[in-house]
């Protein structure tokens, strides 16, 4: 009897948008050309933000996340206004992530 294995389906895999967020903190508001205005919420797979400069940024574009501490790159997913919703090209580590809210350091941004 030959026994088959099973794959991974799509009900298995994580949904990356129910991964719990941490609010960040207003003292991570940045005050230079090309800074992230204000980050709302952040977690491993991505986060969301405010960035005037890039308000026009089309879904699909990458960009460059300089936390002080860590670049990370990232996918614009969505755009609203000032507002978009980036996914992290690779995941953060949770103490990564714990870190970054624990900084209040200025945060850039820049297309890549």
């Amino acid at each position: 009897m030959q026994t088959l294995a099973r794959l991974p389906t799509r009900e298995i895999e994580v949904d990356r948008r129910r991964i719990p967020r941490q609010r960040a903190d207003e003292a991570q508001t940045g005050r230079v050309p090309g800074s992230i205005r204000r980050i709302f919420d952040i977690s491993r797979y991505g986060c969301q933000i405010e960035a005037t400069d890039l308000a026009d940024g089309a879904n699909g574009q990458f960009v460059e996340i300089d936390f002080g501490t860590l670049v990370a790159r990232a996918i614009i997913r969505w755009s609203d206004q000032a507002r978009l919703g980036l996914e992290f090209t690779r995941p953060l580590g949770s103490a990564q992530v714990d870190s970054l809210i624990a900084e209040a350091s200025p945060i850039r941004l820049r297309r890549l």
